[in-house]
Parts: structure tokens; C-alpha cells; sequence
């Protein structure tokens, strides 16, 4: 019986959390749990060669304990409500569709590009990840396309560009 193993349940080797079978990481504290398998260990290949140019993006801290996120649109700070999720976008009066949490009218939206519904933040385990909600503009996230439906890790002082929009994401502690 494995050390990790009690009563046979198992527990991260880390912090102890109990472990459900087929589980590749601790829920509670992230970590990578060792995995039997009949083909043994992962065996070691030479580096593969990179064939993209890389690109060196300015990459901000991911702040653990932060009150608030804010964007900077125009020299102006926007404060993003306290939810689980915020859409960003723009109103048209002229639209039957659902007004999003943040307008972004007032900064020239409709002439950026500014979808009624263009992005979206959601919090989890506290961290802020963005989403493209097939905005007819795009949205790129430090100069890279985001792909429709897939979420990115937000970091303070992140640059996004929704729609023409460039908007900085900025953490409030």
C-alpha cells in the first residue's frame, strides 16, 4: 500500500486532502500527484526545437489577495463590479440584447469596434481569467489573439485591446 494511501483513500502528498481515483492534481493546493502506470516512468526526450519566433511580452504579477480589478481606458480608471463574472461591452439603444455590466460607450465603443457583449472576466480561486464572447472585432490579450471561448490568465498590468479599444488591466489591493 502506498504511504499517500489510508483506509483506501488517498491523499495529496502535499497537504493531505483526500484524493478521488483518476485525479492528476490536488484540488485544494495544485499539486501534480504521482500516477501509476504499466508503461513506467515518463522517459526523457532530447528538447524539441522551437519553430515560432517568441515573442517577449511584458507579463505582470498574479496577485493572490487583491480587493478589485480595474481597467485603464483613456488615462481613466474603470472599477469592475464585485461578481463571479463581468461582461464588457457596449449599449445600443437600438438593440433588443441584454445591457452588459460594464459600458463601454462613453469611450467611444461603438466606433472601436465594441461588441454589446465582448469579453468577459470571471473570478476563480482567485484569479481572473478573460474571454472573447465572438466579438465581431476580436480581442487581443498582450498583443495575441484570444480564440473564441477560451479563457486566459488575466495579470496585473496585462494590456488588452477590445475591439480598437486598448484598455490596461490594473489590480487594486
Amino acid at each position: 500500500m502506498d504511504k499517500n494511501t489510508t483506509g483506501g483513500v488517498t491523499h495529496c502528498p502535499k497537504c493531505g486532502t483526500a484524493i478521488r481515483p483518476g485525479e492528476l492534481l490536488c484540488s485544494f493546493c495544485g499539486q501534480v500527484l504521482p500516477t501509476t502506470t504499466a508503461a513506467g516512468a515518463t522517459r526523457a526526450l532530447p528538447l524539441a526545437e522551437e519553430t515560432y519566433e517568441v515573442r517577449r511580452t511584458p507579463i505582470g504579477n498574479i496577485p493572490r489577495h487583491f480587493q478589485r480589478v480595474s481597467l485603464i481606458i483613456k488615462d481613466q480608471e474603470v472599477m469592475l463590479p464585485l461578481a463571479g463574472s463581468v461582461i464588457i461591452g457596449r449599449i445600443d439603444a437600438d438593440a433588443n440584447a441584454a445591457p452588459p455590466d460594464v459600458d463601454l460607450t462613453f469611450f467611444g465603443a461603438a466606433d472601436l469596434g465594441v461588441s454589446r457583449q465582448h469579453i468577459e472576466l470571471t473570478w476563480k480561486n482567485d484569479l481572473v481569467y478573460v474571454v472573447d464572447m465572438n466579438s465581431t472585432n476580436g480581442t487581443l490579450l498582450n498583443g495575441q489573439r484570444l480564440m473564441f471561448g477560451m479563457m486566459r490568465l488575466l495579470r496585473d498590468g496585462d494590456d488588452l485591446m477590445i475591439g480598437h479599444l486598448p484598455a490596461r488591466v490594473k489590480f487594486v489591493g
